[in-house]
């Protein structure tokens, strides 16, 4: 007998070829859902690359830093532990203009570098600066206090949420900052209010996004720049110090307000890092480079301005050959000419991590 034909019609073949491209889209969406699973997954392997020499954190931004020996990672970013004192967390101060509500910082206003903040008992911390009063101040408690937020714009327009910490402090910092009464005023964090959580899909840092993946909402800090957590490089630093004029050979890396501080690695190394340990318990992962702007010009112990834009000036001109330099295609056009120096980290697992701790990063 004669095999029987099977004659393909305009719709069989519409047919095999819909169901073909249905197999194949299955298929690509499976392998992309695991590749995606893959990048996610938290790594088994470790490999140590330095261990922690310092850690800062600067609850006043644009303040100066305080050193802890030992910290509990946040998904606002680093707080410091102890039973008698304050707990502090990195940047949950800043001060902003009582007309136009806008942040200041060192970048302006280079004396605030100078401005120190001591954590006490009880909620109350004592701010100090050169030729000022000590201000005491209690930070204020959802729990027992009657509180308003009030909103004032940081970079990019974006607006934040903020407790403004009255006519006392308002007066303080205005003093210092501005030589007169008014001014400036103090802002606080609120930390326990959900409302205070900053959206970075509503702002410019959604751009960020686009090119840099693993950034999430959650990473963003409370009143940092980006995410609650940035990390430095001794080894990095040093190749930039020994590019430098002599004058400034002494280069603190207090200049670029990192939290972690890590020893013993590669200079630069820090660039290619994905998932990073530090200790046993605390794992995060690179979300994107640092760029810098002229703040790394003003010296943290003198709160004078380079004049010669140093630092910042080398930085730029060693990041054109390639070092310290935004590559990622896009995203230089999202972050512009500046060059980078550490990289922002988000938090993934939290944990209590300590000075000396080992450094490590995921190898499988």
């Amino acid at each position: 007998m004669n095999e029987p034909i099977i004659v393909a019609t305009p719709q069989n073949t519409v047919l095999v070829i819909g169901t073909a491209a249905v197999i194949i889209t299955t298929v690509v969406a499976a392998w992309l859902h695991q590749k995606i699973l893959g990048r996610n997954r938290i790594p088994t392997k470790w490999r140590k690359v330095g261990e922690v020499r310092e850690m800062i954190i600067y609850p006043l931004k644009s303040g100066t830093g305080v050193n802890l020996q030992e910290a509990v990672c946040t998904d606002l970013g680093l707080q410091s532990i102890g039973q008698d004192t304050t707990q502090l967390l990195d940047r949950t101060f800043l001060v902003f203009g009582s007309e136009d509500r806008t942040y200041m910082t060192a970048a302006r206003f280079p004396k605030m570098v100078l401005i120190t903040i001591t954590p006490e008992t009880d909620g109350n911390v004592l701010f100090k600066a050169p030729g000022m009063p000590t201000l005491r101040y209690k930070i204020p408690d959802s729990t027992k206090d009657e509180l308003s937020a009030s909103t004032c714009i940081v970079w990019w327009s974006e607006k934040v949420q903020t407790i403004d910490c009255g006519e006392g402090a308002a007066t303080w910092f205005s003093q210092y900052i501005l030589g007169k009464d008014k001014g400036a005023r103090l802002g606080y964090y609120l930390q326990e209010n959900s409302s205070f959580r900053r959206d970075i899909s509503k702002v410019r840092l959604s751009a960020f996004q686009q090119h840099y993946k693993k950034l999430r909402d959650r990473d963003v800090g409370a009143y940092s720049y980006l995410t609650g957590f940035m990390l430095l490089t001794d080894s990095s630093i040093a190749d930039l110090e020994s590019r430098l004029p002599q004058r400034l050979r002494n280069l603190s890396h207090r200049r670029f307000r990192g939290n972690f501080i890590v020893k013993d690695t590669i200079p630069y190394e820090e660039d290619t890092w994905d998932w990073v340990r530090v200790g046993e318990e605390a794992i995060f992962r690179t979300v994107k480079p640092c760029t810098r702007c002229v703040i790394i010009n003003v010296d943290p112990d003198t709160a004078e301005r380079d004049p010669q834009l140093e630092p910042l000036r080398t930085l730029r001109s060693f990041s054109s050959k390639g070092i310290g330099v935004v590559t990622k295609p896009g995203a230089k056009d999202v972050e512009g000419p500046d060059p980078i120096m550490g990289v922002y980290l988000g938090l993934r697992i939290p944990g209590v991590v300590k000075e000396g701790d080992p450094i490590y990063v995921g190898c499988d």
